[in-house]
């Protein structure tokens, strides 16, 4: 019920403004990077700049407020090809135990813990993720 008020009320715009801001989106950032000195002020624009597009309140509100639709373990079992599955060890917001249980799944061939890394490891440590990706499409190619 929360969410609806966010979402369909001029709250959400409200709130949308104040987030979408340089400041708001640094601060963001720095509560899911471990290694807050990836949050650069290039990457704060990056992440910013569609924010500023039309529509993009709608969309951030339908993010923020997602409360339907499918899951990854909803599509997991649906999935045809091999799945590598990289997880920040230090993500605060989705624990490596959530993580590890993809691993079950049958189209999850690998499962790997990236180490002192937090929500954004592809962001935050390209230098550990980049290499499993490609060896990964390479040993599938």
């Amino acid at each position: 019920m929360p969410f609806l008020v966010v979402r369909n009320t001029v709250i959400g715009k409200l709130f949308f403004n104040a987030v979408a801001t340089p400041e708001s989106v640094k601060n963001i950032l720095c509560q899911c990077y471990h290694d807050t000195s990836a949050v650069t002020d290039e990457l704060v624009q990056m992440i910013l700049q569609p924010g500023l597009d039309p529509g993009a309140v709608d969309v951030f509100l339908e993010f923020i407020c997602y409360s339907g639709g499918p899951l990854p373990e909803d599509l997991l079992p649906m999935v045809k090809c091999p799945v590598l599955v990289a997880w920040g060890e230090k993500d605060p917001w989705e624990p490596v135990e959530l993580g590890r249980a993809y691993g079950s799944f049958d189209a999850v061939e690998d499962f790997v813990v990236l180490p002192n890394v937090g929500h954004c490891p592809q962001d935050e440590a390209p230098e550990l993720v980049n290499p499993l990706v490609e060896s990964f499409v390479k040993l599938h190619s």
